[in-house]
């Protein structure tokens, strides 16, 4: 069983970020618990090639403690980002840290997350113009890597009134399952359990849940998306990652497949 007491929303400028932590701080306000904040200052941004490619782009030479400078600078954005946090988490009476670490943003994150209970994060981040699908490697090496649960925010905040549980009755889903039940009692919201069948006589052997079936006339990802959609303010709650990884490299996943799409719906990914 799930116990949502410490939730950590890793923070940028993005608006997607804006929208994780709007997520964070209303799952903050209903389950009644701590919310910290926390921002990293990428390393890769410090360090020397960086910095030379920068200066060759600009046309000037590194100059001396130009790496300090920029470290002193992009703590200063990290710092008002923040506090933006900090005031917003006040204004909703929400129990709250924040802080800045130093680090590869990915295992920052997955570290930093070890001590809570569910990440949020954005979809996509400040480059998010430039970018294709998710987050670039980010936040699918940090999706991978990490073991708790994550909410993956996208274009819009809502209160959240339906949970969609993609369900085949394997581990990963059945971890979604539970989850999602914690999750509907404190946001009040239903659950809907779905399962994609891929031919006529598909049916679990569950025989105490209640299993929507869709019949697979798209890919799996596209019906769930589909059916998703069609709720009230929805999200979608996925068991991740429960094949070979080198078999996903060859034939993918339908949570990646969900990650990639523009589809302006929040996730939860249960590992």
């Amino acid at each position: 069983m799930y116990n949502l007491s410490k939730l950590l929303v890793a923070v940028d400028s993005s608006p997607y970020s804006t929208n994780a932590i709007k997520f964070a701080i209303d799952f903050g306000k209903k389950f009644n618990c701590i919310v910290d904040a926390l921002h990293v200052v990428d390393t890769m941004q410090l360090e020397g090639p960086f910095i030379y490619d920068l200066s060759g782009v600009l046309g000037f030479e590194p100059f001396i403690n130009f790496s300090a400078e920029l470290k002193k600078t992009l703590e200063e954005k990290g710092r008002s980002i923040l506090q933006a946090f900090s005031e917003m988490a006040q204004n909703e009476n929400v129990k709250f840290h924040s802080f800045i670490e130093v680090g590869i943003i990915p295992m920052t994150i997955v570290e930093t997350s070890y001590e809570y209970d569910m990440v949020f994060i954005g979809k996509k981040g400040v480059n998010a113009s430039f970018e294709r699908g998710i987050l670039g490697s980010n936040i699918e090496s940090t999706i991978r890597k990490i073991k708790k649960p994550i909410f993956v925010a996208d274009k819009n905040f809502y209160d959240i009134k339906n949970i969609v549980v993609g369900y085949d009755g394997r581990d990963p889903s059945k971890e979604a399952l539970d989850l999602a039940n914690v999750c509907a009692q404190n946001l009040h919201a239903k659950i809907h359990i779905v399962n994609v069948k891929k031919d006529e006589g598909q049916i679990l052997e569950e025989s105490d849940l209640k299993i929507t079936y869709i019949k697979k006339e798209k890919s799996v990802a596209d019906s769930l998306i589909e059916y998703t959609k069609s709720l009230q303010n929805p999200v979608l709650l996925l068991g991740a990652y429960n094949k070979n990884r080198l078999l996903e490299m060859i034939i993918g996943s339908t949570t990646e497949a969900i990650l990639r799409k523009e589809c302006d719906l929040p996730l939860i990914i249960v590992r």
